[in-house]
């Protein structure tokens, strides 16, 4: 999904972000090789479709074209599993409008595989599918959300009291002179929210307070212990280099959203994911570097982001109850789709090698999320290809599959799927 903001914002500047970070330059984080540490079970055996060729399809629309993927999956407080997804008919499906003025970026975008022939008068769906039975069956996917354009990546959260918070963004974004003339209404990332156990949704997402040229966020929002909400969004301030993430807030259930912070480093951050620890810091780690910052004010200032040689796309990460760190990701140095993990806090991880992490599916993409079960296990959803080409958009597919972490830590087994 990187891809389509690399293309957006190369030539757009917009008005400088604050950076607000804390002072103090913690230590790099460091490998631990542990051989052996990856699962004996078969991936094969174990994963199992949710969507995909022939199994569970979207009801056709104009402009559907196979491409199914950027998902989030979410078990409720009532034990209702959910799998949110984005389709279309690319690896981003713009309505096709948006290249009417504009001849010269369709020729740019075709060079990297997306179809010309396509009418998409509304681009991209954000759907949804649910099980009631613990993953035996599954829902035909329903219409989450359909903008008149792009809609991307659908990430969910459940607040204590029911709430369920949705997070994405639509596409395409606004130029800096768009954001010259209205910076507050020029953002992509929005929020919407179900009062009934997802059955519903608001309509008109609530848009986020981050002023980049782009932005946008695979999620998830996190809960955090004092019950506020906290999401990052990635993107380029105005005359940046370089992508950089914000972060936002919200104290009365998803209803409005303060800014908190911009965290930035001399490379490239973006797609990061967050989560609290058990003693109430927060951590991050951002494709493509992994660099990993750490926060004990709620995300209001952040130490100076510090790499430690794991280059990823897509990390995920989440505090275990026992508290581990698992951070599932996609590599760029082995591939598929990998999960690493730290005993300290994301201060030291568990590897089978000092680049990459644990294999679950090594035959994927590699963009998934999870979620930690009533047993322990985490249940991951994630996508067969990035959908590049036409025929890697229509043989796209949703797979799920369980994992464990280990009594020892020292690495990760398999289990099959949720249901048969």
């Amino acid at each position: 999904m990187k891809i389509i903001v690399l293309f957006v914002v190369a030539a757009l500047c917009t008005a400088s972000v604050l950076l607000a970070q804390d002072a103090r330059h913690p230590n790099p984080p460091t490998v631990r090789v542990v051989q052996g540490g990856g699962p004996a079970q078969d991936y094969r055996q174990c994963r199992s479709m949710l969507v995909g060729p022939n199994v569970n399809q979207p009801d056709p629309y104009p402009g559907y074209g196979g491409f199914v993927g950027w998902q989030s999956p979410i078990v409720l407080l009532d034990g209702t599993m959910l799998v949110g997804f984005s389709s279309g008919y690319w690896h981003a499906s713009p309505p096709t409008a948006y290249f009417a003025d504009d001849p010269a970026a369709m020729e740019k975008w075709k060079k990297i595989g997306m179809p010309t022939d396509v009418d998409a008068p509304r681009g991209g769906r954000a759907e949804i599918i649910r099980s009631t039975d613990g993953g035996k069956t599954w829902s035909r996917p329903t219409v989450l959300l359909d903008t008149p354009w792009d809609d991307r990546a659908p990430n969910f959260c459940q607040l204590k009291d029911g709430t369920i918070l949705c997070s994405l963004f639509t596409y395409p974004g606004p130029t800096a002179a768009d954001l010259a003339r209205d910076p507050d209404k020029t953002a992509l990332t929005g929020i919407i929210r179900s009062f009934d156990n997802g059955k519903t949704w608001e309509q008109e997402p609530k848009r986020l307070p981050v002023r980049f040229v782009f932005d946008a966020t695979d999620g998830p929002i996190v809960e955090l212990q004092d019950g506020s909400a906290l999401i990052c969004v990635y993107g380029k301030a105005v005359d940046a280099q370089h992508e950089s993430v914000a972060f936002c807030r919200s104290t009365d259930g998803g209803d409005t959203w303060e800014f908190l912070s911009t965290v930035s480093t001399d490379h490239e951050m973006s797609e990061t994911g967050v989560a609290q620890l058990l003693d109430g810091r927060l951590v991050l780690i951002s494709r493509p570097e992994g660099d990993i910052a750490w926060s004990r004010d709620g995300g209001r200032s952040w130490t100076k982001p510090v790499s430690f040689g794991v280059r990823l796309f897509e990390p995920r990460l989440m505090t275990l109850r026992d508290g581990t760190l698992l951070c599932l990701h996609g590599s760029y140095g082995k591939g598929g789709f990998r999960a690493m993990l730290s005993t300290d806090g994301g201060q030291t991880w568990v590897c089978p090698h000092e680049k990459w992490g644990f294999p679950v599916d090594p035959s994927v993409y590699g963009y998934g999320q999870a979620v930690e079960l009533s047993d322990g296990s985490v249940w991951a959803a994630y996508i067969h290809t990035g959908g590049h080409s036409t025929k890697a958009a229509r043989t796209e597919a949703l797979w799920s599959i369980r994992l464990r972490v280990r009594p020892g830590h020292d690495g990760v087994d398999l289990l099959p799927a949720p249901g048969p």
